[in-house]
Protein backbone atom coordinates (compact mmCIF):
# COMPACT_ATOMS: atom_id res chain seq x y z
CA UNK A 1 0.00 0.00 0.00
CA UNK A 2 0.72 3.43 -0.41
CA UNK A 3 1.92 5.34 2.65
CA UNK A 4 -0.36 8.59 2.37
CA UNK A 5 1.94 10.30 4.59
CA UNK A 6 4.99 9.77 2.34
CA UNK A 7 3.31 11.03 -0.67
CA UNK A 8 1.80 14.05 0.90
CA UNK A 9 5.56 14.90 2.26
CA UNK A 10 6.45 15.18 -1.64
CA UNK A 11 6.17 19.16 -2.21
CA UNK A 12 5.52 19.06 -5.95
CA UNK A 13 2.68 16.42 -5.36
CA UNK A 14 1.67 18.09 -2.58
CA UNK A 15 1.03 21.49 -4.63
CA UNK A 16 -0.88 19.64 -6.96
CA UNK A 17 -3.30 17.83 -4.54
CA UNK A 18 -4.16 21.28 -2.99
CA UNK A 19 -5.06 23.05 -6.31
CA UNK A 20 -6.63 19.71 -7.78
CA UNK A 21 -8.59 20.17 -4.38
CA UNK A 22 -9.92 23.36 -4.85
CA UNK A 23 -10.55 23.12 -8.79
CA UNK A 24 -12.72 19.94 -8.38
CA UNK A 25 -14.22 21.33 -5.09
CA UNK A 26 -15.06 24.74 -6.13
CA UNK A 27 -16.42 23.68 -9.79
CA UNK A 28 -18.20 20.70 -8.97
CA UNK A 29 -19.85 22.21 -5.85
CA UNK A 30 -21.29 25.05 -8.42
CA UNK A 31 -21.97 22.37 -11.31
CA UNK A 32 -23.67 19.81 -9.39
CA UNK A 33 -25.52 22.41 -6.72
CA UNK A 34 -26.69 23.74 -9.94
CA UNK A 35 -28.67 20.82 -11.74
CA UNK A 36 -29.36 19.38 -8.05
CA UNK A 37 -31.96 23.06 -8.32
CA UNK A 38 -33.89 22.70 -11.56
CA UNK A 39 -30.70 24.18 -13.96
CA UNK A 40 -30.78 23.40 -17.34
CA UNK A 41 -28.03 23.57 -20.09
CA UNK A 42 -30.43 25.63 -22.72
CA UNK A 43 -30.36 28.65 -20.12
CA UNK A 44 -29.36 32.38 -19.57
CA UNK A 45 -28.75 30.76 -15.87
CA UNK A 46 -26.62 28.00 -17.38
CA UNK A 47 -24.37 30.94 -19.23
CA UNK A 48 -23.72 32.60 -15.86
CA UNK A 49 -22.73 29.23 -13.93
CA UNK A 50 -20.89 27.72 -16.77
CA UNK A 51 -18.60 31.25 -16.96
CA UNK A 52 -18.44 31.10 -13.45
CA UNK A 53 -17.58 27.03 -13.34
CA UNK A 54 -14.44 27.72 -15.97
CA UNK A 55 -12.39 30.27 -13.69
CA UNK A 56 -12.38 27.38 -11.17
CA UNK A 57 -8.95 26.28 -12.00
CA UNK A 58 -7.76 30.17 -12.27
CA UNK A 59 -9.17 30.26 -8.83
CA UNK A 60 -7.32 27.40 -7.54
CA UNK A 61 -4.21 28.28 -9.12
CA UNK A 62 -4.25 31.60 -7.12
CA UNK A 63 -5.12 30.56 -4.51
CA UNK A 64 -2.37 27.60 -4.08
CA UNK A 65 0.24 29.36 -5.83
CA UNK A 66 -0.22 33.17 -4.17
CA UNK A 67 -1.71 32.63 -0.65
CA UNK A 68 -0.76 28.97 0.37
CA UNK A 69 2.12 28.77 -1.46
CA UNK A 70 3.49 32.12 -1.78
CA UNK A 71 4.95 31.75 -4.61
CA UNK A 72 4.87 34.56 -7.55
CA UNK A 73 2.32 34.10 -10.06
CA UNK A 74 4.44 35.32 -13.16
CA UNK A 75 5.77 30.84 -12.62
CA UNK A 76 2.66 30.32 -14.21
CA UNK A 77 3.16 31.35 -17.26
CA UNK A 78 1.96 35.24 -16.96
CA UNK A 79 4.15 37.02 -19.61
CA UNK A 80 3.86 38.07 -23.22
CA UNK A 81 3.76 35.05 -25.08
CA UNK A 82 6.06 34.83 -28.70
CA UNK A 83 4.14 36.06 -31.35
CA UNK A 84 4.83 33.03 -34.00
CA UNK A 85 3.47 30.51 -31.40
CA UNK A 86 0.46 32.95 -30.97
CA UNK A 87 -0.67 32.79 -34.33
CA UNK A 88 -0.30 29.16 -34.04
CA UNK A 89 -2.79 29.32 -30.96
CA UNK A 90 -5.20 30.86 -33.00
CA UNK A 91 -4.95 28.95 -36.49
CA UNK A 92 -3.75 25.19 -34.70
CA UNK A 93 -7.14 24.89 -33.61
CA UNK A 94 -9.29 26.08 -36.35
CA UNK A 95 -7.49 23.71 -38.89
CA UNK A 96 -8.01 21.13 -36.71
CA UNK A 97 -12.04 21.68 -36.46
CA UNK A 98 -12.01 22.00 -40.45
CA UNK A 99 -10.19 18.90 -40.47
CA UNK A 100 -12.39 16.70 -38.22
CA UNK A 101 -15.75 18.46 -40.28
CA UNK A 102 -14.24 17.37 -43.67
CA UNK A 103 -13.71 13.91 -42.19
CA UNK A 104 -17.56 14.15 -40.56
CA UNK A 105 -18.66 13.82 -44.80
CA UNK A 106 -17.42 10.49 -44.84
CA UNK A 107 -20.47 8.94 -42.24
CA UNK A 108 -23.11 8.05 -44.36
CA UNK A 109 -26.24 10.68 -44.10
CA UNK A 110 -23.71 13.73 -43.47
CA UNK A 111 -24.02 16.80 -45.14
CA UNK A 112 -23.51 20.76 -45.37
CA UNK A 113 -25.91 23.08 -44.26
CA UNK A 114 -25.84 26.22 -46.17
CA UNK A 115 -29.49 27.60 -46.71
CA UNK A 116 -31.00 29.61 -43.77
CA UNK A 117 -34.25 27.10 -43.41
CA UNK A 118 -32.17 24.20 -43.12
CA UNK A 119 -30.19 26.07 -40.60
CA UNK A 120 -33.12 27.04 -38.53
CA UNK A 121 -34.46 23.68 -38.55
CA UNK A 122 -31.57 22.35 -37.23
CA UNK A 123 -31.66 24.61 -34.08
CA UNK A 124 -35.05 22.94 -33.53
CA UNK A 125 -34.01 21.06 -30.09
CA UNK A 126 -32.22 23.73 -29.26
CA UNK A 127 -34.84 26.65 -29.21
CA UNK A 128 -38.61 26.75 -27.94
CA UNK A 129 -40.69 27.41 -31.75
CA UNK A 130 -41.59 30.81 -31.05
CA UNK A 131 -37.93 32.15 -30.68
CA UNK A 132 -37.27 30.04 -34.11
CA UNK A 133 -40.22 31.46 -35.88
CA UNK A 134 -38.48 35.24 -34.42
CA UNK A 135 -35.21 34.10 -35.59
CA UNK A 136 -36.79 33.53 -39.10
CA UNK A 137 -38.37 36.58 -39.65
CA UNK A 138 -35.45 38.73 -38.87
CA UNK A 139 -33.04 37.21 -40.74
CA UNK A 140 -35.21 36.05 -44.04
CA UNK A 141 -34.65 39.48 -45.70
CA UNK A 142 -30.93 39.94 -44.91
CA UNK A 143 -27.90 39.33 -46.62
CA UNK A 144 -27.63 35.89 -44.04
CA UNK A 145 -30.17 34.27 -46.02
CA UNK A 146 -27.97 33.97 -48.90
CA UNK A 147 -26.86 30.06 -49.21
CA UNK A 148 -23.30 30.09 -46.89
CA UNK A 149 -23.53 33.37 -45.95
CA UNK A 150 -24.51 31.97 -42.21
CA UNK A 151 -21.87 29.66 -42.47
CA UNK A 152 -18.63 32.31 -43.58
CA UNK A 153 -19.90 34.55 -40.73
CA UNK A 154 -19.47 32.20 -38.48
CA UNK A 155 -16.33 31.64 -39.25
CA UNK A 156 -15.57 34.66 -39.30
CA UNK A 157 -16.88 35.13 -35.53
CA UNK A 158 -14.18 32.11 -35.07
CA UNK A 159 -11.29 33.72 -35.94
CA UNK A 160 -12.28 37.11 -34.02
CA UNK A 161 -14.14 35.78 -30.83
CA UNK A 162 -11.97 32.95 -30.61
CA UNK A 163 -8.78 34.54 -29.36
CA UNK A 164 -10.61 37.60 -27.17
CA UNK A 165 -13.71 36.69 -25.83
CA UNK A 166 -13.18 33.25 -25.88
CA UNK A 167 -9.57 32.85 -24.56
CA UNK A 168 -10.58 35.48 -21.68
CA UNK A 169 -12.71 32.61 -20.45
CA UNK A 170 -10.41 29.75 -21.86
CA UNK A 171 -7.95 31.75 -19.30
CA UNK A 172 -10.02 30.65 -16.47
CA UNK A 173 -8.91 26.97 -17.40
CA UNK A 174 -5.30 27.44 -18.45
CA UNK A 175 -4.07 29.34 -15.67
CA UNK A 176 -4.71 26.06 -13.98
CA UNK A 177 -4.04 23.12 -16.33
CA UNK A 178 -1.37 24.49 -18.53
CA UNK A 179 0.01 26.87 -16.26
CA UNK A 180 0.24 25.72 -12.46
CA UNK A 181 -0.16 21.90 -13.31
CA UNK A 182 1.48 21.60 -16.12
CA UNK A 183 4.65 23.01 -14.23
CA UNK A 184 4.19 21.25 -11.25
CA UNK A 185 4.32 17.79 -13.08
CA UNK A 186 7.06 18.84 -15.67
CA UNK A 187 9.30 15.59 -13.89
CA UNK A 188 6.87 13.05 -15.43
CA UNK A 189 8.47 14.43 -18.80
CA UNK A 190 5.96 15.91 -21.88
CA UNK A 191 4.01 13.11 -22.77
CA UNK A 192 2.66 11.34 -19.37
CA UNK A 193 2.36 15.00 -18.14
CA UNK A 194 0.09 15.95 -20.70
CA UNK A 195 -1.73 13.17 -20.84
CA UNK A 196 -2.57 13.07 -17.05
CA UNK A 197 -3.16 16.72 -17.32
CA UNK A 198 -6.11 16.11 -20.18
CA UNK A 199 -7.76 13.12 -18.07
CA UNK A 200 -8.11 15.40 -15.01
CA UNK A 201 -9.01 18.27 -17.34
CA UNK A 202 -11.57 15.62 -19.18
CA UNK A 203 -12.92 14.24 -15.94
CA UNK A 204 -12.84 17.45 -14.50
CA UNK A 205 -16.14 18.74 -16.34
CA UNK A 206 -18.20 15.59 -15.24
CA UNK A 207 -20.93 17.96 -13.76
CA UNK A 208 -21.75 19.53 -17.29
CA UNK A 209 -21.58 16.70 -19.27
CA UNK A 210 -23.75 14.14 -17.77
CA UNK A 211 -26.24 16.79 -17.49
CA UNK A 212 -26.44 17.18 -21.09
CA UNK A 213 -23.76 19.34 -22.30
CA UNK A 214 -21.13 18.68 -25.66
CA UNK A 215 -23.34 15.55 -25.74
CA UNK A 216 -26.53 15.77 -24.78
CA UNK A 217 -28.43 12.19 -24.12
CA UNK A 218 -25.42 10.65 -23.36
CA UNK A 219 -24.80 11.03 -19.94
CA UNK A 220 -22.37 7.58 -19.71
CA UNK A 221 -20.48 7.85 -22.70
CA UNK A 222 -20.36 11.68 -23.31
CA UNK A 223 -17.79 11.88 -20.39
CA UNK A 224 -15.68 9.35 -22.29
CA UNK A 225 -15.45 10.50 -24.93
CA UNK A 226 -15.22 14.20 -23.26
CA UNK A 227 -11.91 12.42 -21.07
CA UNK A 228 -10.49 11.13 -24.18
CA UNK A 229 -11.11 14.40 -26.29
CA UNK A 230 -9.55 16.51 -23.65
CA UNK A 231 -6.02 13.78 -23.20
CA UNK A 232 -6.11 14.15 -27.01
CA UNK A 233 -5.58 17.69 -27.64
CA UNK A 234 -3.94 18.71 -23.95
CA UNK A 235 0.06 17.86 -25.78
CA UNK A 236 -1.32 19.79 -28.60
CA UNK A 237 -1.79 23.00 -26.52
CA UNK A 238 0.90 22.07 -24.13
CA UNK A 239 3.39 21.91 -26.88
CA UNK A 240 2.11 25.39 -28.30
CA UNK A 241 2.00 26.93 -24.44
CA UNK A 242 6.19 25.99 -23.80
CA UNK A 243 6.78 26.85 -27.63
CA UNK A 244 5.34 30.42 -26.80
CA UNK A 245 6.78 30.45 -23.12
CA UNK A 246 3.48 31.86 -21.80
CA UNK A 247 -0.25 30.68 -20.62
CA UNK A 248 -1.89 33.17 -22.58
CA UNK A 249 -1.12 31.19 -26.00
CA UNK A 250 -2.86 28.20 -23.91
CA UNK A 251 -5.96 30.88 -23.29
CA UNK A 252 -6.02 31.72 -27.02
CA UNK A 253 -5.65 27.84 -28.07
CA UNK A 254 -8.74 26.76 -25.96
CA UNK A 255 -10.70 29.59 -26.61
CA UNK A 256 -10.42 29.13 -30.66
CA UNK A 257 -10.91 25.47 -30.23
CA UNK A 258 -14.32 25.98 -28.32
CA UNK A 259 -15.14 28.27 -31.02
CA UNK A 260 -14.50 26.43 -34.01
CA UNK A 261 -16.10 23.58 -32.30
CA UNK A 262 -19.72 25.07 -32.49
CA UNK A 263 -19.28 25.33 -36.40
CA UNK A 264 -20.51 21.74 -36.35
CA UNK A 265 -23.92 22.81 -35.99
CA UNK A 266 -24.43 23.53 -40.19
CA UNK A 267 -24.23 19.53 -40.38
CA UNK A 268 -27.03 17.65 -40.98
CA UNK A 269 -27.12 14.17 -40.06
CA UNK A 270 -24.97 12.02 -37.46
CA UNK A 271 -24.79 13.18 -34.10
CA UNK A 272 -22.34 14.45 -31.59
CA UNK A 273 -20.73 11.13 -31.48
CA UNK A 274 -20.15 10.87 -34.79
CA UNK A 275 -19.70 14.98 -35.93
CA UNK A 276 -17.38 17.58 -35.98
CA UNK A 277 -14.34 17.57 -33.34
CA UNK A 278 -16.25 15.64 -30.25
CA UNK A 279 -17.10 13.11 -31.95
CA UNK A 280 -15.23 9.93 -33.90
CA UNK A 281 -13.81 12.06 -36.73
CA UNK A 282 -12.51 14.56 -33.96
CA UNK A 283 -10.85 12.14 -32.23
CA UNK A 284 -9.00 10.39 -35.30
CA UNK A 285 -8.02 14.39 -36.50
CA UNK A 286 -6.31 14.87 -33.26
CA UNK A 287 -5.05 11.16 -32.65
CA UNK A 288 -2.93 11.74 -36.06
CA UNK A 289 -2.34 15.37 -35.13
CA UNK A 290 -0.34 13.65 -31.91
CA UNK A 291 1.48 11.00 -34.23
CA UNK A 292 2.68 13.87 -36.33
CA UNK A 293 3.85 15.76 -32.89
CA UNK A 294 5.65 12.67 -32.00
CA UNK A 295 7.68 12.17 -34.97
CA UNK A 296 8.53 15.70 -34.72
CA UNK A 297 9.45 15.69 -30.77
CA UNK A 298 11.52 12.56 -31.97
CA UNK A 299 13.77 14.19 -34.55
CA UNK A 300 13.84 17.44 -32.42
CA UNK A 301 14.09 16.50 -28.30
CA UNK A 302 14.46 20.18 -27.15
CA UNK A 303 11.29 20.92 -28.75
CA UNK A 304 9.07 20.75 -25.59
CA UNK A 305 11.64 23.22 -23.66
CA UNK A 306 10.53 26.74 -23.20
CA UNK A 307 12.12 28.89 -25.71
CA UNK A 308 15.63 30.59 -24.25
CA UNK A 309 16.55 33.10 -26.82
CA UNK A 310 18.38 35.79 -26.30
CA UNK A 311 16.96 38.69 -24.26
CA UNK A 312 14.05 38.69 -21.68
CA UNK A 313 11.37 36.79 -22.54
Amino acid sequence: MINLQIVMSVPPLRKTLVFLALAYGIAWTLGFSFFALGGRVHSGAFVVMATLYMFAPATAAVITQKWIYKDPLRDLGLRMPRMPWLVVAWLLPVLLVVLALALSFSIPGVSLITGLDDFIGKLGDHLPPERLANLHRKLDHTILAKPGALLLLSFAQVLILGPSINALAGFGEELGWRGLLLRELEPLGFWKSSLVIGFLWGAWHLPVIVNGYNYPGHPLLGPVMMTLMTMLVSPLIGYVRLRAESVWAAAVFHGTFNAAAGLAVFFSGGNVLTVGITGVPGMITLLLANVALWFYLREHRRATQPYAGPGPA
